[in-house]
């Protein structure tokens, strides 16, 4: 199943200031993203108290996320440190 995929302007900002610091970091978690879009692969499990919000685990890094159009696009609003994702 191929996801279409749009990014939140925070979600953009949290990964640009990621790359600044951290490229390859950066890379791995795009292509962590790429690849559950695209074959369903990663560690992902729906967020509690949440209709429609999803987490991507990526090392210590979490991609918070819905699935919209049936399931069919992945809305990505944020790419947090698991220290900032739950609060």
């Amino acid at each position: 199943m191929s996801r279409r995929l749009s990014w939140d302007q925070h979600a953009l900002a949290d990964l640009g200031a990621l790359g600044s610091r951290d490229r390859q970091l950066a890379r791995r978690i795009r292509a962590a993203i790429e690849r559950y879009a695209e074959d369903d692969l990663g560690d992902v499990r729906k967020l509690s108290g949440s209709t429609n919000e999803y987490r991507l685990r990526v090392g210590d890094w979490r991609v918070v996320f819905r699935l919209e159009d049936g399931g069919r696009a992945m809305a990505i609003s944020r790419v947090l440190n698991r220290r900032d994702a739950y609060r």
